[in-house]
C-alpha cells in the first residue's frame, strides 16, 4: 500500500476557509476518507488544514461591546486571561434583602449620571426627577468642565472637571427606620428594586433589589483592570490569521488522476504545488515543520519565561525565528513597533514573502 504524502493545494487568498469545505465534501462524495490522514484539530475531525494563529490586533481590544463598568457592588464571575462567548455572565450583583425588621421613611427618584475623569476616578450627579437632564448627555460622550446636565442649567448639576459619560440611569434613595429609631438609607437599581411604598412594613429578609447580571456583549479573550470607583473588564476579540494565505494542505495517497479530479470539482481549488501535469510532494524543511505543528505532529516551541529585554534589531536585519508555528524560519524584518514590542518579519513560503507579526523574544540574531 502507497505510503501517505503531503500535498499543497493553491487557492484565491481569502478564500481558503470556503474551499477547504468543498474538498471535504468532495472525499465524503467520493468515499475516498481512508486514503487522508485525519486529524483532530480544535476538537474538530479535519481532512484538510488551513494553518491559522489567532491574534488580538489593536482594532480588537477597542469598540463597541468591547469594555464594561463593573463596581464593587458586583462579583465577579470572570478572570483575566479566560476566553468568553457571546451571552455569558460577567459579573453579578446579589439580590438585597432587609437586615432587620423596619418600616420605609421616604423614597425618592433620581436620574443618575456618573462621569469618569482622565485618571479613570469617577464623579455621581443625583438629580432629582423634577429636572430634566438634557438629551445629548449620553453615555460614551465626552464632556467638558462648566457644562450644565440639566435642561434648566441648576448650577447644582454642573460638571466639575472634563471626562466622559460612564452611566446614565435611575435609582431609588431610600429611607429606613428602625425600632431604635435609627435611620438608615439605600440606593437601589429602578430596574431592580421590587415594588415599595412609603410607609411600608418590612421583616427582616424581604426581597428589595432583585438580582442584576452583567453578560458579554462579544466574545473574546478577558481583560480586567481595577480602579478606585470601579473594575473595568475589557473583552479582546480573537482575530483567525491565515499563516499561508492561499494554500490547502492534505496528507493523502490517492491516484493522480483522483488528485485532479478532487480539485475539478472545487471553484477555487487552482491546482497543485507542483507542475500543472503532476503534483508535487512538500520535502521537509521549514514549510512542513509548520503544516505538522498546526496539525498536532509536532510541538510548538514556546517563548522563554525570561523578562523582556530592550530590543537591538534593526529594519532590513536578516534574523531567525524561535519561537511559534513559523520557528526555524529565516527572515527580513520590515517593522519594528516599539509600543506593541512587536516585529513584522517577512519570510519566503514557497517562493513568495509572507509578513508574520511576532513579538520581540520571538526572534533571534544569526
Amino acid at each position: 500500500m502507497r505510503r501517505k504524502k503531503w500535498y499543497a493545494i493553491q487557492t484565491y487568498a481569502g478564500s481558503e476557509l470556503t474551499v477547504k469545505d468543498h474538498l471535504t465534501e468532495q472525499v465524503r462524495l467520493h468515499g475516498w476518507e481512508k486514503e487522508f490522514e485525519i486529524f483532530n484539530i480544535d476538537d474538530r475531525e479535519e481532512i484538510f488544514i488551513v494553518p491559522v494563529e489567532e491574534v488580538i490586533t489593536s482594532r480588537s481590544r477597542h469598540g463597541a461591546g468591547t469594555e464594561y463598568r463593573v463596581s464593587y457592588e458586583y462579583d465577579l464571575l470572570v478572570n483575566s486571561n479566560e476566553r468568553i462567548s457571546r451571552d455569558d455572565p460577567i459579573a453579578r450583583k446579589p439580590p438585597r434583602h432587609m437586615e432587620k425588621e423596619g418600616q420605609i421613611e421616604k423614597i425618592e427618584l433620581f436620574g443618575r449620571v456618573i462621569i469618569e475623569m482622565a485618571n479613570r476616578n469617577e464623579e455621581e450627579y443625583l438629580i432629582p426627577t423634577d429636572k430634566r437632564i438634557r438629551s445629548d448627555i449620553r453615555v460614551g460622550e465626552k464632556i467638558r468642565h462648566g457644562v450644565p446636565l440639566t435642561a434648566d442649567k441648576d448650577e447644582r448639576f454642573i460638571v466639575a472637571n472634563k471626562g466622559k459619560i460612564v452611566l446614565r440611569d435611575k435609582v431609588y434613595y431610600v429611607t429606613f427606620t428602625f425600632s431604635e429609631n435609627k435611620n438608615r438609607s439605600m440606593t437601589l437599581l429602578e430596574k431592580r428594586m421590587v415594588k415599595l411604598k412609603q410607609g411600608m412594613k418590612l421583616k427582616q429578609g424581604d426581597l428589595l433589589e432583585r438580582e442584576d447580571v452583567l453578560t458579554a456583549r462579544a466574545s473574546g479573550l478577558v481583560k480586567i483592570k481595577e480602579y478606585k470607583d470601579k473594575r473595568i473588564v475589557s473583552i479582546q476579540r480573537i482575530e483567525k490569521r491565515r499563516l499561508i494565505p492561499g494554500y490547502i494542505f492534505a496528507r493523502m495517497r490517492l491516484a493522480e488522476k483522483d488528485m485532479f479530479e478532487l480539485i475539478a470539482g472545487v471553484n477555487g481549488a487552482i491546482r497543485y504545488v507542483g507542475s500543472h501535469f503532476r503534483p508535487t510532494p512538500i520535502e521537509e524543511g521549514p514549510e512542513m515543520k509548520l503544516i505538522k505543528r498546526k496539525a498536532g505532529l509536532l510541538e510548538v516551541p514556546v517563548g522563554s519565561s525570561d523578562p523582556k529585554i530592550e530590543i537591538d534589531f534593526d529594519v532590513g536585519e536578516v534574523v531567525e525565528i524561535v519561537e511559534g508555528p513559523f520557528a526555524d524560519f529565516t527572515g527580513t524584518i520590515k517593522e519594528i513597533d516599539r509600543e506593541a514590542e512587536e516585529v513584522t518579519v517577512l519570510v519566503k513560503i514557497f517562493g513568495r514573502e509572507t509578513p508574520v507579526k511576532l513579538e520581540f523574544e520571538g526572534i533571534e540574531k544569526l
